[in-house]
């Protein structure tokens, strides 16, 4: 399913198409070519920043050009407009996420404890290998154009309601002790955006480990430990568990 998204031209009537009169988007003119994927996606890198430092009604295609150092023409190979590069951005991290959750939700097999891993490892590892994009989104909220917002939001609503989803099954499963799945929800989700915060690429955790890490924390909140009794040992043990896991976790930051 091509989920590209087709906006209008500059509505100020200085048009920062190419010209051609063209409806096809970035992706379609870029075809499989891995060399021009790889620009694009630079593309979105560097406007992402300058939307962030600038904001995004003062940046134009000429300021992207010359930061990636492209002629304004060649951009126009790549997006027709400003707008094209703001919708891939939240594409990338709004759009297309919620998506691969929805594939999940529907893959057969996977227990609700095994769904919640790994859709927490897939976010974390995602997130920590698009740079700052994450965090450079959040930040341009506020001046996210009316035409993307619902585009946005959906993405985001779409994230939380599989949680939600996969929480209450592992609830109703026995797999999850009873709990707000709503709450639960945004506990879960707030401890994976939050690594793009602190992430450092020359770290000692890989972002497999540091996904995997998070995962196990996370769970152990929610999973029904039903050979484990609930007395001061058992309570102890969790506790004691936990805090080698976020040992290890503080460690990868040193």
């Amino acid at each position: 399913m091509n989920r590209s998204l087709t906006l209008p031209e500059e509505a100020n009537g200085n048009s920062e198409a190419d010209g051609t009169g063209s409806a096809r988007s970035g992706d379609a003119r870029l075809g499989s070519n891995p060399r021009k994927e790889l620009v694009r996606e630079q593309l979105i890198d560097i406007a992402a920043q300058l939307f962030d430092s600038k904001g995004y009604v003062q940046t134009n295609i000429n300021d992207i050009a010359r930061a990636i150092g492209l002629g304004r023409s060649a951009v126009y190979h790549y997006f027709r407009n400003k707008e094209e590069i703001l919708a891939a951005l939240v594409e990338s991290e709004a759009l297309a996420p919620s998506h691969q959750l929805q594939e999940l939700i529907q893959q057969p097999g996977l227990t609700p404890t095994q769904r919640l891993r790994q859709a927490i490892t897939d976010g974390i590892r995602r997130r920590l290998s698009s740079g700052s994009r994450f965090i450079l989104l959040a930040r341009l909220e506020a001046q996210i154009p009316d035409e993307l917002g619902p585009l946005y939001n959906r993405g985001r609503r779409d994230i939380y309601d599989f949680y939600v989803r996969c929480i209450s099954e592992g609830i109703e499963a026995g797999e999850f002790r009873r709990t707000d799945p709503k709450i639960a929800a945004f506990a879960v989700i707030g401890m994976a955006n939050w690594t793009s915060r602190w992430y450092s690429p020359s770290g000692a955790r890989t972002p497999d480990e540091i996904a995997e890490i998070i995962a196990d924390i996370a769970l152990q909140g929610l999973v029904v430990h039903k050979n484990r009794p609930l007395d001061e040992h058992g309570i102890r043990t969790a506790i004691e568990g936990m805090r080698q896991q976020i040992e290890a976790l503080e460690r990868s930051l040193k």
